[in-house]
């Protein structure tokens, strides 16, 4: 059975004993975030592994989360390239316009993100949800990136 970092098997990596594990082993914010393309994070798989990761790492409030994605982009350091070879300037990141849309002003998209960390998500995502998706993974790979490397894997 291939191990992962840490001594931890790749099918344990879901359990939030290993997320914590492998959270423990990421020291180093500055470097360089590659959002994936969109075929791999609009999958039931990827969106699962996320929110299992937001559920046992970041766990807050869904308007806690949008200030919180925030933080952690104007915090960075590093580069940000976007799955197109772009770069994106960390401070142009503004996860209250992604997240709060006139359709969703009160971030209900997110409470229902944060509940397949303990569902599976019956479809996959709608490639409007993109943007969102995007910053999701972007502050992840940030604060975790041995963690948002798995999510695509």
């Amino acid at each position: 059975m291939p191990v992962a970092k840490g001594g931890i098997e790749l099918t344990d990596w879901l359990s939030q004993e290993a997320l914590q594990a492998l959270a423990a082993n990421d020291n180093d914010p500055v470097g360089i975030v590659r959002i994936p393309p969109s075929e791999l994070l609009l999958t039931k798989a990827a969106i699962r592994r996320m929110a299992i990761a937001y559920r046992a790492l970041l766990p807050c409030s869904r308007y806690k989360l949008v200030d919180l994605l925030d933080e952690i982009a104007w915090g960075f350091e590093g580069t940000i390239i976007s799955a197109e070879g772009r770069s994106i300037d960390p401070l142009s990141i503004c996860a209250d316009t992604i997240m709060r849309t006139d359709e969703d002003p009160c971030c209900s998209w997110l409470g229902a993100f944060l509940r397949f960390g303990t569902h599976e998500p019956k479809q996959a995502p709608q490639k409007r949800t993109l943007p969102r998706l995007q910053l999701l993974y972007v502050a992840l790979a940030i604060r975790y990136p041995a963690i948002a490397a798995r999510v695509t894997a």
